[in-house]
């Protein structure tokens, strides 16, 4: 009885052992390095997403060593649950550094999209190295696809000669990668590896983020969304920040300029203003003395006029010039019409500056 249960407790063990490596992501990536020279170093890197065609020092995560076959294993628990852009690569030669060759007939390097949970291999493949491979992440897959999909237009693009067709064509790559971006891509670090394909074919982000803020922003919401406040988001979000601080200070200066020109136009409109209307209070009077000059009185009415100036009654006047009062009247009256007034005060303020003879 007692062999039966520790016999029993032995299977359940074996089997809850079994099942432990299976609660814990585990990624692998194996393959060949088909060359002559064996037990060459072959190094994993985490890339940021615009270093595709870049290699530094800081970005290697790890290196092997390949067996007399040219094989290669990375495996373990180290790395981000979350999809990242690495790199596999080995250098060509014994030559101390790093190296990355590119062309049709030899390449030493891979980029890829993986996770911790996944399993990469790289079969044997002659000069290319890490040209073939069967990835499990699926996101991996969608990106070859945009990739190709940007390879078809920029094949398109390079018989353009016309350096105004060649600004078209850029123009237009941009706005087909963002169409497509937006259409066929829910993968936020596909979004934002197509931004930086757009960015590395010489196209104008800022006077497009200017323009038009969405494509950028649904970059940066989905980021925050998948990733949080980690690598990929901050460094988005500080390129765009830059290109967004750019805009402000031009804007600024603009507005700056705009208000110093607006401030000497008013100086200069004031300035005018003053002048204008000293010069209409002294040309005002002299324009009243100009039309009362034009004015045709007779002897009478100016010797009648002269003497209202001076204060005398209208029985004064008739006794000076010796006419009577109903005349006074009269010529009184017809002055009021002549010169537009209604009465003694007015005429006055009216002739004080006439210079009578």
């Amino acid at each position: 009885m007692l062999k039966e249960k520790i016999s029993r407790i032995l299977f359940l063990t074996c089997v809850a052992c079994s099942f432990i490596p299976n609660c814990y992501a585990q990624y692998k990536i194996s393959g060949y390095v088909d060359a002559e020279q064996k037990n060459k170093t072959v190094y994993l890197s985490l890339l940021k997403y615009d270093e595709e065609t870049m290699i530094t020092e800081n970005q290697i995560l790890f290196s092997t060593q390949t067996d007399n076959s040219g094989y290669f294993e990375f495996k373990g628990q180290l790395l981000s649950e979350k999809d990242k852009l690495y790199r596999i690569h080995s250098n060509i030669n014994s030559i101390k550094g790093l190296q990355l060759v590119a062309d049709i007939e030899k390449s030493n390097f891979y980029n890829f999209i993986f996770s911790n949970r996944d399993t990469i291999y790289f079969p044997k493949s002659g000069n290319n190295w890490f040209s073939q491979s069967k990835n499990s992440n699926l996101t991996d897959k969608e990106w070859r696809k945009l990739k190709s999909f940007e390879e078809q237009l920029e094949k398109n693009n390079a018989q353009i000669k016309n350096k105004e067709a060649q600004q078209q064509a850029i123009h237009d790559f941009a706005e087909k990668v963002k169409t497509y971006s937006e259409k066929s891509i829910k993968h936020p670090l596909l979004k934002l590896l197509a931004f930086s394909d757009i960015k590395r074919n010489d196209f104008n982000i800022k006077a497009d983020f200017e323009k038009d803020e969405t494509f950028y922003d649904a970059i940066s919401t989905s980021l925050k969304s998948y990733y949080g406040e980690t690598s990929y988001y901050l460094q988005y979000q500080d390129e765009i920040s830059k290109i967004s601080n750019v805009i402000l200070q031009q804007k600024y200066a603009f507005q700056k300029k705009l208000n110093y020109t607006l401030g000497i136009l008013v100086l200069i409109l004031a300035s005018i203003s003053i002048f204008q209307f000293r010069k209409l209070k002294v040309l005002k009077p002299q324009k009243a003395i100009q039309e009362i000059s034009n004015l045709t009185l007779t002897n009478q009415e100016e010797k009648i006029t002269k003497l209202i100036l001076e204060d005398k009654s209208n029985k004064e006047i008739a006794d000076e010039l010796f006419i009577s009062l109903s005349t006074v009247k009269t010529h009184i009256r017809n002055l009021y019409t002549k010169l537009d007034v209604a009465n003694r005060h007015e005429l006055s303020a009216k002739l004080k500056n006439h210079p009578w003879d």
